[in-house]
């Protein structure tokens, strides 16, 4: 049975939560997918982890750290799918993600992407190790207008599916970027394709992020370190500030993280 989803899965040390995000997959009930685990030049106990995964459908690939758009990028070259799925390591899908999302496609057979809401949660850890919820919402926004997306809307990673040809198009994940890179990917989509893309409005995503005293320093680094922060700002900035639509916005984010940095 060939599958019908090819789902990439980076990850970079969290073998802690790989466990529930690959488990999240099994538990689909929508069986024709393949995942495809690419372990970004870990140095925890990833490895060791996957190899208690035995299920043929699950196959793992080891690069050196590159970042999420290079990994990505890297799994959809071993994708055999016509539908791209992404899941991130931290993250877990509710068993009928699939089984929705394939049903979302077949009725809007004219996409080439769909995305549905999801949950929302946000840890902070302190200084002696507390945890502490400091953000829980349900993030189930309408279809996004361009002009929206153009001021930094846009749904997560995790909530999408795409056709696999579209990557060509769009040139695939920006290597270059390592913040918001889910944002200008799909911001890239809804340019060239703004009639094909739908709104599943179904909450069928659980993401979660870190953040503070010894976290592990991946979706929490560019909010401890103002310069990195800074930086990643000012590469979008640059990329995105010729768009018509987008001029605003950058001049808004360069008020914001720019100049009063």
């Amino acid at each position: 049975m060939d599958p019908l989803f090819s789902i990439i899965l980076p990850t970079y040390n969290r073998a802690y939560v790989l466990w529930r995000a690959i488990q999240s997959v099994l538990a689909q009930t929508e069986v024709r997918w393949e995942l495809l685990v690419i372990n970004d030049g870990s140095t925890d106990d990833t490895l060791r982890l996957l190899e208690e995964f035995r299920d043929p459908r699950i196959r793992s690939f080891t690069t050196i750290n590159q970042g999420a758009s290079a990994v990505r990028n890297f799994g959809w070259n071993k994708a055999c799918s016509p539908y791209i799925a992404y899941l991130d390591s931290d993250n877990t899908w509710n068993p009928d993600f699939l089984y929705t999302m394939l049903y979302a496609i077949n009725r809007y057979s004219d996409g080439v992407l769909w995305y549905c809401g999801q949950n929302t949660t946000i840890w902070q850890r302190g200084d002696t190790g507390e945890w502490r919820v400091s953000q829980m919402k349900v993030d189930l926004h309408a279809q996004y207008t361009v002009a929206e997306v153009l001021e930094l809307q846009g749904p997560d990673t995790n909530c999408m599916i795409h056709a696999r040809h579209i990557l060509d198009g769009i040139g695939g994940w920006d290597e270059a970027c390592f913040f918001l890179e889910d944002w200008d990917f799909f911001a890239r989509c809804v340019i060239r394709y703004p009639t094909q893309i739908y709104w599943v409005p179904k909450v069928l995503v659980e993401y979660r992020q870190v953040h503070g005293t010894g976290v592990d320093e991946l979706c929490a680094t560019s909010v401890q370190s103002p310069v990195r922060k800074r930086e990643r700002w000012q590469y979008l900035i640059d990329k995105w500030q010729s768009q018509p639509g987008f001029e605003a916005t950058a001049q808004r984010l360069t008020e914001k993280h720019i100049r009063n940095k």
